[in-house]
């Protein structure tokens, strides 16, 4: 399970150490973002799954820093029952300019929130998120996330929280203004 995480913790480094110069070729400052997601999560044994839709709207307080408020509806058909589950969280987000001439920017960051609903246990989440968005046009992208979220539903149990997390990925599409 260690190994899991460490591969995202590795791949956000990653992700730092090939950005280039500070220089963006997008203007992201003081701008609203709205993105749009389809995701599927899984377990850590990938094992159990479903589809989740979510919304999220973010600030850039300059070309590198948002903070951003997502939330995430899940639907589960298992044969036998339905279930509905969401999550509420809020992210805080660094870009980085990985090759302004084709406008890709990846990102790191972090998000705490709950998580909710018929399937789970109701409780707090938080955990590392890596990303890269493509620039379509100066106002539009296409992105892609992977996170793994730590459960916190068994108080004063760290390593249950890092064992028992999720993986939570996406593709969207997102919208400047």
């Amino acid at each position: 399970m260690r190994l899991k995480a460490t591969a995202l913790v590795a791949a956000a480094a990653a992700a730092t150490f090939f950005a280039t110069s500070p220089a963006h070729a997008i203007d992201q400052s003081e701008k609203w973002e709205l993105q749009l997601l389809g995701a599927g999560s899984n377990d850590n044994d990938f094992e159990a799954g479903g589809f989740t839709l979510t919304g999220q709207l973010g600030y850039y307080f300059n070309d590198q820093w948002q903070l951003a408020v997502r939330q995430a509806a899940t639907y589960t058909d298992t044969g036998d029952d339905n279930t509905w589950n969401a999550s509420t969280r809020v992210g805080g987000y660094y870009h980085f300019n990985y090759s302004p001439e084709q406008r890709w920017v990846p990102y790191a960051g972090v998000t705490l929130g709950y998580i909710y609903g018929d399937a789970v246990h109701d409780t707090f989440i938080a955990g590392p998120e890596v990303g890269v968005r493509f620039f379509v046009n100066d106002t539009t992208f296409i992105g892609v996330s992977v996170a793994y979220d730590f459960l916190f539903d068994k108080p004063g149990d760290a390593d249950s929280a890092f064992d028992d997390g999720i993986f939570v990925y996406g593709v969207g599409i997102g919208f400047q203004w």
